[in-house]
């Protein structure tokens, strides 16, 4: 029986670390949206008119809290937010419960 406990401690605890790990690895490589500067996000291949208009709605609106926000920004659709979501990812704004 408890061969079977430590098995199952075992898997448990490998389990919940490989998940975190997953995770964190999901920003390696990769600009968060809410700190890009214009030279990033021409490197991520938008235009000047699009990263000036990302940068706005930044300093409008706040740290962006989802991808889809960026649809208020002319030029940008659902298949840019695809390829974006490649290349960038959201650090939760400071303070926020979301």
């Amino acid at each position: 029986m408890n061969k079977i406990i430590m098995t199952l401690y075992v898997t448990f605890f490998l389990l919940v670390n490989t998940g975190v790990g997953f995770a964190a690895d999901d920003k390696a490589g990769k600009t968060n949206l809410n700190t890009a500067t214009k030279e990033q996000l021409l490197g991520l291949g938008m235009d000047e008119k699009t990263a000036d208009a990302v940068l706005e709605l930044r300093k409008e609106n706040g740290e962006f809290v989802d991808m889809d926000e960026l649809l208020e920004v002319e030029g940008i659709d659902a298949k840019m937010i695809r390829e974006l979501k490649k290349k960038v990812y959201i650090e939760g704004p400071v303070g926020c419960n979301c």
